[in-house]
């Protein structure tokens, strides 16, 4: 177990983004915080000054050797959503991981912990094929650096389907809200019989916060897991309870409005069975999580 009387340090990827600034938020009082960023100079979440950051151009072996961080939490992706090249893709997604894991191991980091998606466990499901591709490959390249050596464990999340405040505006939940809040009149969108595990960025960024405590518990120096809550619902559920939450009885939702995507992943749950056996579960309920989502966007 991590020392709770000393600030040692953790290395934050993706500081900035939706995840990383909540994770920001989740463990500052914690541990002493350092993040990598794409530019410093221009953040969209963070304040200025609020942690000790780095620019994703600079040697990432001095970070290391100056701050000697006892964990990483990868939480840096790319999406391929904004025409990124697929080797922009493979340098965050794939490379950038696997050389963190090989500094962590050098510098005798102790944990390693690497956001996935629930994604790469659709069979044939054509959103987003080459993010699913190389979050895949990342899992795959984790394990093998990872089994070299039992100097740094490796603790490689599914997270399924996050949402909360903060996150970009071209996410589907984001969209949601924006249209909702807006009183849209109407909202196309498929049958929504598609079921999905959303879990609030809270209580990802908390089962994050426990991983650092517990990881010492795992037998294996590679660990691949869920991050979820364990329960699914209905696109249509889902939906239905954001209006409600959000007060509005005006816009329609035009479920069957569009076809499903090809080879729709028609339910996704997680199995937290090793965050569970910590102790770990779920604190908000969806209607708090939305709540909380709509108050701050």
């Amino acid at each position: 177990m991590l020392d709770d009387m000393v600030k040692q340090t953790i290395f934050i990827t993706g500081a900035d983004g939706f995840l990383g600034h909540h994770l920001v938020q989740q463990l500052t009082n914690t541990y002493n915080i350092i993040g990598l960023v794409r530019s410093p100079e221009k953040l969209k979440r963070l304040k200025v000054g609020q942690i000790t950051l780095y620019s994703t151009s600079e040697p990432l072996e001095n970070v290391f050797e100056e701050h000697q961080p006892i964990g990483i939490v990868h939480t840096a992706t790319k999406y391929g959503r904004t025409g990124e090249s697929v080797p922009r893709l493979l340098d965050v997604n794939v490379d950038l991981p696997a050389h963190l894991l090989e500094l962590s191991q050098k510098y005798k980091t102790q944990i390693f912990i690497n956001i996935g998606s629930f994604i790469t466990q659709g069979k044939g499901y054509n959103y987003l094929q080459d993010y699913a591709l190389s979050k895949k490959q990342c899992s795959q390249w984790l394990e093998l650096i990872a089994n070299k050596t039992d100097s740094c464990k490796v603790v490689d999340f599914n997270l399924y389907h996050p949402y909360g405040p903060g996150d970009a505006d071209s996410k589907f939940v984001s969209q949601m809200v924006k249209a909702i809040k807006e009183k849209n009149l109407f909202i196309d969108l498929t049958p929504g019989e598609q079921k999905r595990d959303f879990i609030y960025v809270g209580d990802v960024a908390a089962a994050i916060a426990v991983t650092l405590k517990r990881f010492v518990d795992l037998e294996h120096v590679y660990t691949q897991t869920d991050l979820g809550t364990g329960s699914s619902y209905s696109l249509r559920d889902f939906l239905e309870t954001l209006k409600l939450v959000a007060g509005n009885t005006e816009t329609e939702l035009k479920f069957g409005a569009l076809p499903y995507r090809e080879n729709e992943i028609m339910e996704a749950k997680a199995t937290p069975s090793v965050l569970n056996s910590w102790g770990w579960k779920p604190s908000y309920t969806m209607n708090q999580g939305l709540a909380e989502t709509i108050a701050k966007y």
